[in-house]
């Protein structure tokens, strides 16, 4: 006994939760208990050796669920007593026989035995025990009441008990969590783990999780008046060393210690004594402070649903393997309606054969976009989140190409008339470009490869997105200068050169300034025609280059080549194709004399990237070395948190 008592202290100091195993001896007469199934009333079977029997214990008041307790009948030469013969029929004999056969009954129980002994000899059921007013073995309201502490119904439980044995257990991980939790760190993906057990054993398992697990690291969400832990301190913090480091105590303490102490529960990894409710109080907590959350749980656990709503991404995971399968036989297995036996990984709750857990999982991933299996390594969110930074990534870089374009555009005619000239691009030259041209250059950008760093960067907080909005505008209006100068000056000289009586640039103005557009002549108009013909291949060829160098935000050109992704590489193609085939039906078709387009026009459209591309690199160094700045600045404040280890 010394050895288990010592396996329990053990167990206390790990944090491990222990599950003893003991009985309690009953010894009755056997020989007059008849069962339906040991051949009926009329012929009751006799046994004189120690025998096993489940006792049915089933209340005739309120016609509870029978309950079971095992009973022991040792060998009557063993008891003391001897065999005696059962045959009456009146209640008197029964209850004499029952009285004699009874041996090593605890006393408070002598009664309950009689009653059991006496009344499966009137039955062909097992015998039905009485509730507790009767002396049954369950307690009663009235009898917990006699107990004064918790401690003295635990006495009175186990007296007379027999000790089996001692099981330790403990909540393990899978195999991949710690290393999961790492990545996670890696990427600026802080892991926050929600327990409802108390402070200790929060920790003990987060120690397994990988999570800190010092000083300052695990803050109780239950409020001091919901605690029944009687050697708290202050705040409700068992360590002395948490009280000094001013922990706020409860969900309701958590804003207010942000906004007049420290930012402590916003860095922390670990949340001790949750309910559901607190937990969506603290994703909104989160949320409100530029955080994007997302939430992994059980997928069978109903009180998770408002929580995957709550947060901003939720993923349901399977807690027990191959819930949604159902067994047809002892050796045959088979899947859910709509699914094969390898099982697809989704929840199916088409057919009749729809199981319970099934269903419930179905009802509480309805808010999670994304489903694991239990055998699904968690390496696989890391695939999904590499992704969507990728992904993310791209989507900005073509929105930036679709944004300065539509800017660009306006630019440039604005300049147009300012100058008394007609628009450089007419109105469906415009449709062309933002509507066809714009949008095939930025679904290509979708497929650029992975950035070998993209999941050791630390992600921006989703609050003051237009802090650097006047930087960003310099540095589009930088590397957008060259298509806006190159269209004006290509749409100007190729106008000059297509009109016979405009003998010099300054002209033009006086030209087209003195006469409404629609009134001119019909070698004007051809004239003007296909000067904006060539001022719209000189853009769309000076876009494909700006798109080349939206690859990536921060790399040049000469560290990663543009021809790598395949998809730019046809789409720019296809881009510069259509566009020449338009422009030389609107140049074939038309009376413009476009052989007098002198060779600087020309020259000016085609050569403009060799002043385009440097300045694209130029604006990315800058930016480079801000954003590494800006890197390093999260990464500092990440992982340097102020005061959490340190108990002053």
């Amino acid at each position: 006994m010394a050895m288990y008592y010592g396996l329990y202290l053990n167990a206390l100091q790990q944090d491990l939760q222990c599950l003893a195993f003991a009985y309690r001896p009953l010894a009755l007469d056997t020989s007059g208990l008849t069962w339906p199934g040991w051949g009926g009333p009329e012929q009751p079977k006799t046994n004189k050796q120690s025998v096993y029997v489940d006792i049915a214990l089933e209340s005739p008041v309120d016609e509870s669920p029978r309950q079971f307790v095992t009973v022991v009948q040792p060998p009557a030469e063993l008891a003391g007593g001897k065999e005696e013969s059962h045959s009456g029929t009146e209640e008197g004999d029964n209850d004499v026989a029952g009285l004699g056969t009874v041996i090593d009954l605890p006393d408070h129980l002598t009664e309950v035995a009689r009653l059991a002994s006496i009344r499966s000899k009137s039955a062909s059921t097992p015998p039905a025990m009485s509730d507790g007013k009767d002396g049954g073995f369950d307690y009663t309201s009235d009898d917990l009441r006699q107990f004064a502490t918790e401690q003295d119904f635990l006495r009175d439980a186990v007296t007379e008990q027999i000790f089996l044995g001692l099981v330790t257990f403990a909540y393990d991980p899978k195999v991949d969590v710690c290393d999961f939790v790492e990545d996670l760190s890696i990427a600026g993906i802080r892991f926050v783990y929600f327990s409802k057990a108390k402070g200790r054993q929060s920790k003990s398992f987060a120690e397994r999780l990988g999570l800190e697990t010092d000083w300052n690291t695990c803050i109780l969400l239950s409020s001091v008046a919901d605690s029944s832990c009687d050697d708290i301190i202050d705040d409700g913090y068992v360590e002395d060393h948490d009280i000094k480091a001013q922990l706020p105590r409860g969900i309701e303490s958590i804003r207010s210690h942000l906004k007049e102490v420290d930012d402590i529960p916003l860095q922390i990894s670990l949340f001790a004594e949750c309910t559901p409710d607190s937990t969506r109080e603290m994703i909104n907590i989160f949320q409100e402070n530029g955080d994007i959350v997302c939430c992994i749980g059980s997928a069978l656990k109903d009180a998770n649903t408002l929580t995957f709503a709550a947060a901003d991404l939720a993923v349901g995971i399977e807690p027990i393997p191959h819930f949604n399968w159902i067994a047809l036989g002892s050796n045959q297995v088979a899947a859910l309606s709509g699914h094969d036996v390898a099982n697809d990984g989704s929840i199916s709750t088409s057919g009749a054969l729809v199981t319970q857990y099934a269903l419930g999982a179905a009802l509480t991933c309805i808010p999670c976009p994304l489903f694991l299996q239990h055998d699904t390594s968690l390496y696989t969110l890391m695939q999904v989140i590499s992704e969507a930074r990728r992904l993310v990534g791209c989507i900005q870089q073509s929105g930036a190409l679709l944004v300065a374009s539509c800017l660009v555009l306006v630019l440039i005619n604005l300049v147009c008339s300012l100058c008394l000239l007609p628009p450089a691009l007419t109105g469906f030259m415009l449709l062309w470009v933002l509507w066809a041209m714009v949008p095939l250059l930025g679904m290509a950008l979708l497929f650029v490869p992975h950035d070998e760093n993209i999941m050791s960067t630390m992600p921006l907080k989703n609050q003051d997105h237009v802090s650097d909005m006047p930087r960003f505008s310099v540095y589009a209006l930088i590397r957008m200068l060259p298509p806006i100068v190159v269209t004006i000056l290509v749409y100007v000289t190729a106008l000059e050169r297509m009109l016979a009586d405009v003998p010099h640039l300054g002209q033009l103005a006086s030209v087209f300034g003195r006469a409404d557009w629609l009134a001119l002549d019909q070698e004007q108009q051809w004239a003007v025609l296909a000067a904006q013909t060539f001022a719209m291949v000189a853009f769309v060829f000076h876009v494909v280059c700006v798109s080349s160098t939206l690859m990536y935000r921060t790399r040049s050109c000469l560290e990663f080549v543009p021809f790598r992704n395949f998809a730019w590489v046809v789409a720019s193609a296809l881009c510069l194709l259509l566009t020449f085939v338009l422009a030389a039906l609107l140049l074939a078709f038309g009376e413009a004399h476009i052989g007098r387009v002198s060779w600087y026009t020309y020259l000016i459209a085609f050569a403009g990237p060799l002043v385009l591309l440097p300045l694209q690199d130029a604006c990315k160094l800058h930016d480079k070395k801000r954003w590494t700045r800006l890197q390093k600045l999260a990464k500092l404040e990440f992982k340097t948190k102020l005061g959490q280890h340190s108990p002053l």
